[in-house]
C-alpha cells in the first residue's frame, strides 16, 4: 500500500457476489478447477466468508492470498466452505523491519495467523518479496522456518514496474537468491513442483517443508503460466504483465447469456502471448503499469 493511501473506488463499480458467481459457473464449466482469492487484501471485503461457501459449492480447490491479519477469527468458517490453501504474505521476521515494509504494525497478527494455520494442519505457503538491500539478509532465516513444519516458503522477485518507481534498486534475482541459500545449505535439492507452477521448488534432505523460487521479473516460467486474473472491477487479464483486457462488468450486467461468456472468454484467452516480455512490449504505455494494488498479487 503506498504511503498515501490511494483512492478506493465505490461499491457500485465492483462485481456484485451475484456476479462472480454468474462468472465462476461458466469458468467451471469451461474447465477452471482452481481459484485463488487475493488482492490487496481479501478479506477486507465484506461478506466474504458467504461468498467462499458458494464458491466451494462450483470449484474444487479454493486457495487464498493474505496478511492474514483479519484470518483468525474466521479461518474455521473459510476451511468448513472449502478454503484450505492459503498463502501468508510475510515479507520479514522481524517486527520492526514489519512495520517499516508494510506502513502496519501488524506483525503480531501475521504470525498468530501463521500459527492458526500450522494448527489446523491446512496447507500453507509464505510469500516472501525479496528486496535487496532491506529483508535479503533473512533468506536463511525463512528456510530455517520448514525445518520442522509443513510449510513452504516461497521466495519472490519484486517487480519494480514502472520506470518512476525509484525502486529498481530493489529487485534482485531468484538465481542470486539461489547462490546465498546453496551457501548456506549447499545440499538444497531441486524438487518436483505443481505442474504449471510460477515457482522452482527446492528442498534442504530431512527438512519438513519446501523452498520455492518465484522468478515474477525475470519471467523465466511464463511460458508455462495457465492462470487468468480478475480485477475487482471485473477486469480480466490473461497476464500479470497485461495493460488491456476483458471489461467483463458492462456485460454481466447487460444480461449476458453464459453461451455467449463461453464464447468470449475462450477467444479472449486464444490471445494470451508466448510470456510476459511479449505482452510487457506490446502493451506498454509510457513506461507506466497498474498499481498492484488495483490488479492484485
Amino acid at each position: 500500500m503506498p504511503a498515501e493511501g490511494i483512492n478506493f473506488s465505490d461499491k457500485s463499480e465492483l462485481l456484485t457476489f451475484e456476479e462472480i458467481l454468474f462468472l465462476g459457473r461458466v469458468l467451471r464449466k469451461m474447465g477452471v478447477v482452481k481459484v485463488r482469492l487475493t488482492g490487496g487484501e481479501p478479506l477486507v471485503r465484506r461478506g466474504l466468508p458467504e461468498l467462499v461457501h458458494e464458491l466451494g459449492q462450483i470449484f474444487p480447490t479454493l486457495a487464498m492470498t493474505t496478511n492474514g491479519v483479519l484470518l483468525p477469527p474466521v479461518l474455521d468458517t473459510l476451511i468448513e466452505s472449502g478454503l484450505t490453501r492459503y498463502n501468508l504474505s510475510l515479507d520479514t521476521l522481524r517486527p520492526d523491519r514489519f512495520a517499516a515494509i508494510t506502513r502496519r504494525d501488524d506483525f503480531t497478527g501475521t504470525m498468530a495467523a501463521l500459527d492458526a494455520l500450522l494448527e489446523r494442519g491446512v496447507t500453507t505457503k509464505i510469500n516472501v518479496v525479496v528486496l535487496k538491500g532491506t529483508n535479503d539478509d533473512e533468506l536463511v532465516d525463512f528456510v530455517a522456518l520448514t525445518k520442522d513444519r509443513q510449510l513452504d516458503v516461497r521466495f519472490i522477485e519484486a517487480m519494480p514496474f514502472n520506470d518512476d518507481d525509484g525502486n529498481h534498486h530493489l529487485f534482485l534475482p531468484y538465481h542470486e537468491m539461489l547462490d546465498r541459500l546453496r551457501a548456506s545449505y549447499p545440499e538444497l535439492t531441486q524438487i518436483q513442483g505443481e505442474k504449471n507452477s510460477s515457482s522452482i521448488t527446492y528442498q534442504v534432505p530431512g527438512f519438513r517443508g519446501n523452498v520455492g523460487l518465484i522468478p515474477a521479473y525475470s519471467r523465466s516460467l511464463c511460458g508455462s503460466c495457465n492462470r487468468l486474473r480478475l480485477t475487482p472491477k471485473g477486469t480480466m487479464l490473461n497476464c500479470l504483465y497485461s495493460t488491456k483486457g476483458l471489461e467483463l462488468r458492462p456485460l454481466l450486467r447487460g444480461g449476458i447469456s453464459e453461451d455467449e461468456l463461453e464464447q468470449l472468454i475462450t477467444d479472449f484467452v486464444a490471445t494470451k502471448e508466448i510470456d510476459g516480455f511479449v505482452t510487457e512490449r506490446k502493451e506498454q504505455q509510457g513506461g507506466v503499469f497498474a498499481s498492484m494494488t488495483s490488479i492484485g498479487g
